[in-house]
């Protein structure tokens, strides 16, 4: 017993001096998300699990070959991307010292989505400030998120969304909004002739959508485009 308690402040000491120089995967990770971006990917990612699989070339011929993963404190580089596997998996070789190591990792490409900075009301329009930009992974992407920023600044809000909500398709109208009751000009064309009356919107709609229309002199609905925030186009 008294040998194990001599014995354990040794084994304490050999087990921080393993944690402390153990080989540091996160500078690798960051040289190879530098070479993807440089790859035919060229997209950000996110590097998950590295496996070393061998040795391409070793320091001396007493190093052991089955030594595939470098050891101590050394600082890798010189990474070079040998083959792109499948859309999710890279191998790759690098120098750690003077051994030439090879390795696959699995990997993850990033795409913007845009969370918003504070609770939004429906009408509001949305401002550079009311939003931030994140990275995600592509493959859990929410369904309907909008990745695009120019699709969202400037948009008008369909319903409230809440602060720190992922921005969606639904939550803006992707045209310009025109609230039921909007008084337009109703543009009949009819073959060759055309006719200019006025008329009132019976629903909510966006330029560029179909809406229908109560025309004034007849008292008549008739469906057609909006064409302008003021302007309905029917065709006869």
């Amino acid at each position: 017993m008294k040998g194990i308690i001599h014995l354990l402040p040794v084994l304490l000491i050999a087990l921080f001096f393993s944690l402390s120089f153990g080989f540091d995967k996160s500078i690798l990770s960051e040289l190879l998300t530098e070479e993807i971006k440089k790859s035919t990917i060229d997209k950000e990612v996110q590097i998950g699990q590295i496996k070393f699989i061998g040795l391409a070339l070793s320091a001396s011929p007493q190093e052991n070959a089955t030594h595939f993963e470098p050891k101590g404190n050394c600082i890798p580089e010189n990474l070079k991307i040998r083959e792109i596997k499948r859309p999710s998996s890279i191998e790759f070789t690098f120098y750690c010292g003077r051994s030439l190591y090879r390795a696959i990792a699995n990997y993850e490409v990033l795409i913007p989505l845009y969370v918003t900075q504070r609770n939004l009301r429906r009408g509001d329009k949305i401002n550079e400030e009311d939003i931030i930009e994140i990275k995600h992974p592509l493959s859990r992407i929410p369904s309907g998120a909008l990745t695009d920023k120019n699709s969202i600044i400037g948009k008008i809000v369909k319903k409230i969304v809440a602060k720190g909500v992922i921005l969606k398709e639904e939550h803006i109208y992707q045209g310009i909004p025109v609230k039921k009751g909007s008084r337009v000009n109703l543009i009949i064309n009819a073959g060759h002739i055309m006719v200019i009356t006025e008329g009132i919107l019976k629903s909510d709609a966006t330029v560029g959508g179909n809406v229908r229309v109560q025309c004034f002199h007849t008292g008549k609905e008739v469906e057609g485009k909006l064409i302008d925030k003021d302007k309905v186009r029917v065709s006869l």
